[in-house]
């Protein structure tokens, strides 16, 4: 199973990119996201501000933006 970033446009809903989360951040990513089992790493999640700055630091992407919607999602 792998984690994806899709950053959306707010009032296009288009999707501007997207791009996996390092495998090697599955243990901290289920912290940040503050899951307490194996089901919660399938819900697609709206990403809050610290969150997106969290996902910056660790991939060198901005995501920040007052048009855009980020959210978490996971593909198996």
């Amino acid at each position: 199973m792998k984690h994806i970033v899709e950053v959306f446009d707010r009032q296009t809903e288009q999707l501007l990119m997207d791009f996996d989360v390092p495998a090697d951040r599955h243990d901290d990513l289920k912290r940040l996201m503050n899951w307490h089992g194996p089901e919660d790493e399938f819900d697609v999640e709206n990403l809050s501000p610290a969150q997106v700055q969290v996902l910056e630091n660790w991939t060198g992407k901005s995501l920040t933006g007052e048009t855009y919607i980020v959210q978490l999602v996971c593909v198996s």
